[in-house]
């Protein structure tokens, strides 16, 4: 199958769809992935957000002034998200019965929560291929949606209480759908965001900033994420670690730093998830302070981590 792609490249051969379908922060909770602290099967606080856009303007739905099939019903999308997250559900609870080790091997990630509500309402796993019939199920279910009357689906599982400094951690995937009967892969991106991590930081060229630590909001996005684990903890803590000693007076030589640190971590401890070209990394980072008459100021920087790597091998 083909590689991953950064999302955005995504949604750039997506282009401007007819008409789209949004649900947005659909709220319900969920035991599985990680939370804060990296405790796996803690209940926590989970949203869905699912965007479809469609091939076609839907024309017969607005002329009948009633639900057809050139669009997607909001309700019945919303229904269909809340039936995959309830079904990890049910099959946390079957496993309660088990010993310890087959509990925890039942604790899903965020990308399993991902991957399982992308397969109910599209009826492809995440690399396009539709379900085989097997003896347990010797019939396939049909998908909620029709993936010949989609252009491009988006699906945003948000954990807002993962993590301990910031605004949470989401797990976003995307891909594009083909004509019917079209065999080649269809462009696809799967991303995870830390969101708004406010971090005390020694930063700042004026004598006033030299003297005491102030808040950097830092948010951190890693592209073409094809790692299966809940690493979201371990990349706060890498984040933390550099902007707490930072004695920058900077935020792009603080961005640049992190690149490299971040890029470490990823290569040292997951190389055998590595796509041949590395992992797209974004840090935006915000001082709300530094304008006095703005809400912050912000640099941002995009790099490849098996770029910044080669600047300290």
């Amino acid at each position: 199958m083909a590689d991953l792609e950064p999302n955005w490249r995504v949604r750039f051969l997506a282009g401007q769809p007819p008409a789209i379908v949004r649900v947005r922060n659909l709220q319900t909770s969920i035991e599985g992935p990680s939370d804060a602290w990296n405790r796996k099967g803690r209940p926590q606080p989970l949203s869905v957000s699912a965007s479809v856009m469609l091939k076609e303007a839907f024309d017969s739905s607005s002329s009948a002034d009633r639900v057809e099939t050139d669009t997607v019903h909001y309700g019945l999308l919303s229904k269909a998200i809340l039936a995959s997250l309830e079904k990890l559900s049910q099959q946390r609870l079957n496993a309660e019965g088990s010993d310890n080790t087959a509990r925890k091997s039942q604790f899903s990630s965020l990308r399993d929560i991902v991957n399982t509500i992308w397969e109910d309402l599209t009826g492809q796993d995440c690399n396009g291929r539709a379900p085989k019939a097997t003896d347990d199920e010797p019939e396939v279910k049909p998908s909620f949606l029709k993936p010949s009357t989609i252009r491009c689906l988006e699906l945003t599982v948000h954990l807002p209480k993962a993590s301990l400094l910031g605004g949470g951690v989401s797990l976003t995937r995307i891909a594009l759908f083909g004509r019917d009967g079209e065999s080649r892969p269809q462009p696809r991106g799967l991303s995870l965001k830390i969101h708004d991590l406010r971090i005390p930081t020694l930063i700042g060229v004026n004598d006033n900033e030299r003297e005491a630590k102030q808040v950097v909001v830092a948010t951190i996005e890693i592209d073409k994420f094809d790692i299966d684990k809940d690493i979201f903890t371990m990349i706060e803590g890498e984040t933390v670690k550099v902007m707490s000693q930072s004695s920058f007076e900077t935020l792009e030589a603080l961005a640049s730093t992190l690149a490299k640190n971040l890029a470490s971590y990823l290569h040292s401890n997951h190389t055998g998830f590595t796509n041949r070209k590395g992992w797209p990394i974004k840090i935006a980072l915000e001082k709300p302070i530094a304008v006095v008459l703005a809400d912050a100021a912000c640099v941002q920087l995009s790099v490849n981590s098996s770029e910044v790597l080669g600047d300290i091998q």
